[in-house]
């Protein structure tokens, strides 16, 4: 088992930063069962209208950054968030997905029918099992840890959103919480979902993790022509507890 020195993480020498670290929307190939890795696929009509309530549900959220793997599904749902707020979307090449080597591209049933003893070990060691050609998770967890301490470096005290993936935020979170890449099954990341890290000079916290009931409330009304989400609506998360 590998541990990430408590010393790796990021801290803010200047009060707290927050990192709203959030998945992207749901793509085709995720309705499909499909692995995507690094392969680009593109938002599907319920991806879209979950990007498009992340904007509504982040829109009163002091953002002063926001940050995005390159990859079209996660840059797009950024590209949603950062409307109301006047903000460009910032891509980082290593906030883009684990790559998955030569299981891209194909389905959970493709996976088992050409790989199923493979797969059964993943699932059983996600640590030490990789597919032929992919990144291990130290691997993931390591550049993930690295890009997210540019950005708190780079904004002390500041509100940022980062629009990334299920692999690479699992693997951030799991270092966050000091638990075991072992544990990388015991965390989930739904399409749309806002997790909330925090960072200070002292310690890094979860403040929030897989929050997705911006994707259940009401759809937002229709906008009129010219109007942006923050115009229609403020809506701020809950406040996590102390």
């Amino acid at each position: 088992m590998t541990t990430l020195p408590s010393e790796a993480l990021p801290r803010s020498a200047h009060g707290v930063t927050r990192v709203y670290l959030i998945r992207h929307g749901q793509t085709d190939w995720n309705a499909e069962g499909r692995y995507q890795g690094h392969i680009d696929s593109a938002l599907s009509t319920l991806g879209r209208e979950q990007a498009a309530r992340l904007a509504v549900a982040l829109a009163a959220v002091p953002f002063r950054a926001i940050y995005s793997s390159p990859l079209s599904r996660a840059r797009d749902t950024a590209a949603a968030i950062a409307a109301p707020h006047g903000l460009p979307v910032r891509p980082l090449d290593r906030l883009r997905e684990v790559a998955m080597g030569e299981w891209e591209g194909l389905t959970s049933e493709e996976i088992t029918a050409r790989f199923g003893d493979i797969l059964r070990a993943r699932r059983r060691d996600p640590e030490r099992i990789t597919p032929g050609g992919g990144e291990t998770l130290a691997e993931l967890r390591a550049r993930g840890i690295q890009v997210i301490g540019e950005m708190v470096a780079r904004h002390p005290g500041e509100t940022i959103a980062a629009v990334a993936h299920g692999g690479l935020n699992k693997t951030i979170l799991l270092a966050v919480l000091d638990a075991p890449l072992s544990r990388y099954w015991a965390i989930r990341q739904d399409n749309g979902a806002i997790n909330v890290l925090e960072f200070d000079a002292k310690v890094a916290r979860v403040a929030l993790l897989n929050e997705t009931a911006h994707l259940e409330a009401p759809a937002p009304p229709r906008m009129k022509t010219g109007e942006t989400p923050a115009a229609q609506v403020r809506c701020t998360p809950r406040r996590p507890p102390e």
